[in-house]
C-alpha cells in the first residue's frame, strides 16, 4: 500500500507487508465515511474502465468490487472463468492479462491461482493491480475488512485476539492476516486439527488443539471453509471435524459474551458452524460482507488517487 508512483509493484495491492498502520487506519476511516453517509445509487461521473478477472470462483469479493467499481465512478468489466474466453482455447493467464492491459483498463482486480506469480505480473505491466485472492499466498482485502469489522465492534485492535478455526493450511486469508496483525498488534491463534496446521508455524502463533481452550481465548472468532479441492488426496474425517471444531450452539458457550464470530464464506454449514450461529448476537458474517464493499470502495479511491 506505498504510494511510491516510479513502480508499479508499489503502486499495486499484491500484499500488506509495506503497510502502515496510519495507512490502513486511514483507510478503515475513508471506509466507514462511505459506509455511514451511504444512501444509496448515484449518478457518478465516469471515470473509464477496470478489468476485474476472476480466474478462480467468487461470490462476495467479486459482486463487492463491481459494487465497488459501480460506486467510484469506474465501469467494471468482469472476466468469471474461462468459460467463453480464450482460456478454453489454452491462452496462458499472463497473456490474458496483457491483451487486455493493451485496452486501457485503469486498473485490474485479479482473483487467480498460485500459478500466477501476481507480483511478478504487477512488475511485468503497467497498470495497477488489486489481488483479490492469490492462491494460497494471500486475500489483503479480506484481512482487511475482518479488521474493520473487528475495529468497528471494540474502537482498538491493539491486543485483541484473533482466532481461526478450520483449514489454516490452505487459507490465503489467514496469510494476509499474519501480515497485517505484525502491522496493527492484534494477536492470532489456530484451533485445527494438526494436519491442519501449516508446515510452520509463526512463534508468535498461538495453537489450541481444543476449540473450547481457543474459543474462551479470542475476542474474535473466525471460522474458515474446509477447502476440499485444495487437500488433493489427502483424506480427513468430516465427523471427527465436527466433533471437535465444529461451531454450534454447544461450543459457543465458550466463547465471551462480547466476542465476535466471523466467516469470510461461502460455509460449508453442518461442518465449520451450523446455521443457528447465523442468529447468534455475536455473529458479523453479514456485516463483513457489507463492509467488505466499502472497504474495496475505499481502496479503490485511493489507487486512482495514486494513478491521477
Amino acid at each position: 500500500m506505498s504510494t511510491s508512483p516510479q513502480n508499479n509493484i508499489y503502486r499495486s495491492v499484491i500484499d500488506l507487508k509495506s503497510a502502515t498502520s496510519n495507512e490502513i487506519y486511514s483507510l478503515f476511516e475513508s471506509a466507514m465515511q462511505l459506509k455511514n453517509g451511504f444512501t444509496g445509487q448515484k449518478d457518478i461521473p465516469q471515470r473509464g474502465i477496470a478489468a476485474l478477472l476472476f480466474f478462480e470462483p467468487s461470490t462476495r469479493t467479486r459482486f463487492s468490487f463491481e459494487a465497488a467499481c459501480a460506486r467510484s465512478g469506474v465501469y467494471p468489466l468482469v472476466l468469471s472463468g474461462a468459460a467463453g474466453t480464450s482460456l478454453e482455447k489454452d491462452e496462458t493467464l499472463e497473456d490474458t492479462i496483457l491483451n487486455i492491459e493493451a485496452m486501457k483498463p485503469l486498473f485490474f482486480v485479479i482473483r487467480a491461482p498460485d500459478a500466477l506469480n501476481m507480483r511478478e505480473m504487477a512488475e511485468k505491466i503497467h497498470t495497477p493491480i488489486i489481488n483479490a485472492g492469490w492462491g494460497m499466498q494471500g486475500h489483503p482485502t479480506q484481512a482487511l475488512l475482518d479488521m474493520l469489522t473487528v475495529y468497528e465492534n471494540f474502537k482498538t485492535l491493539e491486543g485483541k485476539k484473533v482466532l481461526f478455526v478450520g483449514d489454516i493450511k490452505h487459507s490465503r486469508v489467514v496469510s494476509s492476516h499474519l501480515e497485517l496483525s505484525r502491522t496493527l498488534g492484534y494477536q492470532v491463534g489456530y484451533s485445527c486439527p494438526a494436519s491442519f496446521l501449516p508446515y510452520s508455524v509463526d512463534r508468535d502463533v498461538m495453537y489450541f488443539s481444543q476449540l473450547k481452550e481457543g474459543l474462551q481465548w479470542a475476542d474474535a472468532v473466525v471460522a474458515l471453509r474446509v477447502q476440499k479441492e485444495r487437500h488433493g488426496g489427502a483424506k480427513f474425517s468430516v465427523e471427527d471435524y465436527k466433533a471437535q471444531f465444529s461451531i454450534n450452539k454447544a461450543t459457543l458457550e465458550y466463547l465471551n459474551t462480547d466476542s465476535i464470530i466471523m466467516h469470510p464464506g461461502p460455509i460449508n454449514y453442518g461442518i465449520e458452524l451450523e446455521k443457528e450461529v447465523l442468529q447468534d448476537p455475536r455473529s458479523q458474517i453479514l456485516k463483513l460482507v457489507e463492509n467488505g464493499a466499502f472497504v474495496r470502495e475505499a481502496l479503490i479511491r485511493q489507487v486512482l488517487q495514486r494513478i491521477s
